[in-house]
């Protein structure tokens, strides 16, 4: 006898140009949610509204923002960025004391640097890129519970800001050194790098990646990490990697 056959796979819908669409009409949806070139996500939850932006590398005008009601159906705002500062790296969009921020690398041919660019209107106009004067890539934006603001970068370093977000005002330091995966696990190398932090029951947490983003194909993985004080000592979470390819 033939096996009952299941139901038909899901295909997506399309839009007025014939272009995949996410949304399929009826509470589904199949992911690519956005389609293209798009790696580095960063959302900002405003209210009722998701915004996002992505690594735009070597294009200008970078950094669009997209913007979203349901994390499904996305549609861009714009641009953000248009002096060029070089390839644009993995970037963190956040807002602070009802100003917006992006903080992101640009990595130029002979000199990289960490920048930022400030906005009190999601869709602008967005300031030119404030140079930070530091290395390392991937900022991620965090502030402690008295309000002072932070930096965190590739490697496990954090740097302290300015009271606005323009400026550092420390030298880098190592806090965190990561979670190390099994000897026999094949990777392209521990490369730490992209945290995003969280603030949530005491603790502070950061999710970031090891493992490189070149392949082989099993070494790209997502690890957590948590602390009661920036500074660290930081926690492994005892579930990494979260995620691995």
């Amino acid at each position: 006898t033939s096996p009952t056959p299941g139901p038909a796979p899901a295909t997506w819908a399309r839009g007025i140009e014939g272009q995949r669409k996410a949304d399929l009409g009826n509470g589904m949806f199949l992911n690519p949610i956005v389609p293209g070139d798009h790696p580095d996500p960063s959302i900002l939850k405003d209210g009722r509204d998701y915004y996002m932006t992505f690594s735009s590398f070597d294009a200008y005008p970078g950094l669009v923002i997209w913007h979203s009601r349901d994390l499904v159906n996305w549609q861009p705002v714009g641009p953000t960025l248009t002096r060029n500062v070089g390839s644009v790296w993995a970037p963190d969009l956040v807002k602070h004391n009802g100003r917006y921020y992006i903080y992101f690398p640009g990595i130029g041919k002979t000199y990289r640097s960490n920048y930022v660019i400030w906005a009190d209107r999601i869709t602008g106009p967005w300031s030119d890129p404030i140079d930070l004067k530091v290395g390392r890539i991937d900022p991620g934006h965090t502030a402690d519970e008295a309000g002072n603001r932070f930096l965190f970068l590739s490697g496990g370093y954090m740097v302290s800001l300015a009271p606005d977000g323009l400026s550092v005002t420390s030298e880098p330091r190592v806090v965190y050194d990561g979670w190390q995966y099994p000897d026999d696990w094949v990777v392209e190398g521990f490369a730490q790098e992209g945290p995003k932090m969280l603030r949530r029951d005491g603790y502070y947490y950061q999710v970031l990646a090891e493992g490189g983003t070149a392949g082989p194909p099993t070494s790209h993985m997502v690890i957590v990490a948590r602390a009661k004080q920036l500074a660290g000592p930081w926690e492994n979470s005892p579930y990494n990697a979260v995620i691995r390819t």
